[in-house]
C-alpha cells in the first residue's frame, strides 16, 4: 500500500513562461510529450510520479493557456485544448489525466466575482495548478456526500475524506463539491496549504498509475468566502464544466488509442517474424495482419474525428451560445466520450492479436496501453451516455444538466 502524504503543494514554478496564441500551445506540447514518452514505460512499471514533468509543464505556461485574455492568458480554443491532451495522452495518459481537473474548473472561475477572477487568474498565470476531490469512496451516489460542511463567519469548515483526487498532490487549489444554504451548487476552492489539508498518494490501480488519483483528507479546513464559486450546468450554457471534463477524457483515449497503434505497427515491423503459410517473408504483409491493422487504424481515425467534431461543437457554443448550440456540443461530446474509450480499449487489447505472445513481456511495455485505457474508460458509466444519447435521438429528452452528458 502507498502511503507518500503530502501535508502542503509544492510551490508554483519560477518565471512561468506565458502562451500568446493556439499556435504556441500546440508547439510547446508537441515537444515536450516527445520528451516524456521516453520514460512513460518506466514511470509506469515503477510508479514514479511525473513530478518533474509536471513542472515542465508549469515553467512553460501550459495552465495558463485557457485562461481568459482579459486576464493574461491566450483563452485557446476546445480545439487546440483536444489536441494538446491528445498528444499528451499518446505519449503518457497519467501526465494528461493529471491536469484535466485543472482545465475542466478553470470554467468554473469565470462565474466568480471581478475580484475572484483577478485573483485566480493571476495566480494561475504565475503558475498555480488546480486538482480535485470531490468524489468519495462510497456506495453512495455521486454527490451524496459524507464529508461535513458548516457555515462559520467569512465562510466555511469542511471535515471529510475524498478519493480519486486526481492532480491534488501536484496543486495549490484543491476544489470541492456542495450545496450552500441556499441549496445552489457550489465549488469551495480549498488552499492546499491550509492547515487541516492532507494528501495521500495511495492510488492502486491496474492503470493510470501514476495520476496519485488517491485520498484527500479534510480536517475542519476553512475556506473563505472569496474562495467559493457558483457551479453551472450544462444547460447553462458555454461555463460548463462538464464540456471540457468530457473533452479532456475523450482526448486521452484517442491518444492511447494512437499511441497504441504506433506502437503495434513499430512492434509487427521489428520484432514479429511471418507465420506458416504467409506468402511473404514479412509479417507485415501478411494478408489477414495487414486486414486487422486496416480495421484497428479505421476506428482510431473515426474516434480522431469525433473528437475533433466534439472540440469544434464546444467552440460554436463560445462564440455563440443558443439552446440548440449548447445541446448540439453536449451530444457531440457524448458521442466522442463512448467511441473514444471504446476504441481505445479495443485497440490496445486487438493488436496483440495480430503481434504474439512475446509482444507481453515486460521489457516493450505494451500491456500498459490496454490498462490505461481500461482503467481511464471508467471514469464515468457508458452505458448512461448511450442511455442519453437513444432518450434523446429517439424521443426528444433532453438529458439533465448534471448527467455528465
Amino acid at each position: 500500500m502507498l502511503s507518500n502524504a503530502v501535508e502542503s503543494a509544492p510551490s508554483p514554478a519560477a518565471n512561468t513562461h506565458i502562451i500568446t496564441s493556439d499556435a504556441e500551445a500546440i508547439d510547446i506540447v508537441s515537444r515536450l510529450a516527445k520528451e516524456f514518452r521516453r520514460e512513460a514505460s518506466r514511470r509506469d512499471r515503477e510508479r514514479l510520479l511525473p513530478t518533474g514533468e509536471i513542472d515542465m509543464l508549469t515553467r512553460e505556461g501550459f495552465f495558463g493557456m485557457s485562461v481568459p485574455r482579459a486576464y493574461g492568458g491566450a483563452d485557446v480554443s476546445a480545439a487546440t485544448i483536444a489536441d494538446v491532451f491528445r498528444m499528451l495522452g499518446a505519449a503518457d495518459p497519467s501526465i494528461a489525466q493529471i491536469p484535466q481537473n485543472h482545465f475542466t474548473w478553470l470554467s468554473v472561475l469565470t462565474q466568480g466575482t471581478e475580484s475572484q477572477k483577478q485573483f485566480f487568474f493571476s495566480r494561475v498565470m504565475s503558475g498555480d495548478r488546480i486538482g480535485n476531490a470531490h468524489s468519495e469512496n462510497t456506495k453512495n451516489r455521486p454527490r451524496q456526500y459524507t464529508h461535513t460542511l458548516a457555515r462559520v463567519p467569512g465562510g466555511w469548515r469542511m471535515t471529510g475524506k475524498k478519493y480519486y483526487s486526481t492532480g491534488a498532490i501536484f496543486a495549490q487549489w484543491i476544489p470541492f463539491t456542495d450545496i450552500d444554504e441556499n441549496g445552489d451548487p457550489k465549488m469551495f476552492f480549498a488552499d492546499a496549504t491550509a492547515e487541516g489539508v492532507k494528501v495521500i498518494d495511495d492510488w492502486e490501480g491496474m492503470g493510470q498509475r501514476t495520476t496519485a488519483s488517491g485520498t484527500t483528507i479534510f480536517d475542519n479546513v476553512f475556506v473563505p468566502d472569496e474562495y467559493v464559486f457558483p457551479l453551472a450546468t450544462a444547460q447553462e450554457g458555454a461555463h460548463s464544466f462538464l464540456y471540457y471534463a468530457q473533452l479532456i477524457h475523450s482526448a486521452i483515449d484517442v491518444g492511447i488509442a494512437e499511441e497504441t497503434l504506433a506502437e503495434a505497427r513499430h512492434y509487427i515491423h521489428a520484432h514479429n517474424r511471418p507465420w506458416l503459410g504467409n506468402p511473404f517473408d514479412e509479417h507485415a504483409k501478411e494478408p489477414f495482419v495487414v486486414a486487422e491493422f486496416g480495421k484497428l487504424s479505421l476506428k482510431v481515425r473515426m474516434a480522431r474525428s469525433m473528437l475533433d467534431r466534439a472540440a469544434a461543437s464546444i467552440d460554436a457554443v463560445r462564440r455563440t451560445p443558443t439552446a440548440e448550440s449548447i445541446i448540439a456540443a453536449r451530444m457531440a461530446v457524448a458521442d466522442a466520450r463512448v467511441v473514444s474509450a471504446e476504441v481505445a480499449v479495443e485497440v490496445s487489447s486487438d493488436f496483440f492479436a495480430i503481434t504474439g505472445a512475446r509482444a507481453t513481456l515486460p521489457e516493450f511495455g505494451l500491456d500498459r496501453h490496454w490498462r490505461n485505457a481500461r482503467t481511464h474508460s471508467l471514469h464515468d458509466p457508458l452505458r448512461w451516455k448511450y442511455f442519453h444519447l437513444g432518450n434523446y435521438y429517439l424521443n426528444d429528452v433532453i438529458p439533465d444538466g448534471r448527467s455528465y452528458i
